[in-house]
């Protein structure tokens, strides 16, 4: 394994902690590469928004369940077990209630979720 893929897998925070525990962990059959690891890529290298400062009023919750619902799509750097390329996440605004659905792609499973 690749410490660049590990990095990628875990949102490139570090790793050292998680390097030292490798042993006790998992099986043995878990290796790091020992070649050095490329110039450490940090996420906020590649951002193109910039951080817009901290909302210090909070939103007000809806009276009722269902009256808001706020929407996104999700996605990591991998494919999940049973070939899950993406998520839909739904939460709903009075009882904070998150939900998610699994998506293969991003044209036909939307209007199906």
């Amino acid at each position: 394994m690749l410490e660049d893929f590990l990095r990628g897998c875990v949102s490139f925070r570090k790793i050292d902690t998680l390097k030292q525990h490798f042993s006790s962990l998992y099986q043995e059959t878990i290796k790091l590469d020992k070649s050095p690891p490329d110039a450490i890529l940090d996420s906020g290298n590649v951002a193109t928004l910039r951080k817009k400062s901290r909302n210090s009023s909070p939103v007000q919750c809806s009276d009722s369940f269902g009256d808001v619902i706020h929407m996104d799509i999700i996605f990591g750097p991998e494919i999940a077990i049973g070939n899950i390329h993406y998520g839909i996440i739904f939460t709903d605004r009075c009882s904070r209630m998150t939900y998610i659905y699994p998506l293969h792609n991003l044209t036909s499973d939307i209007p199906q979720q």
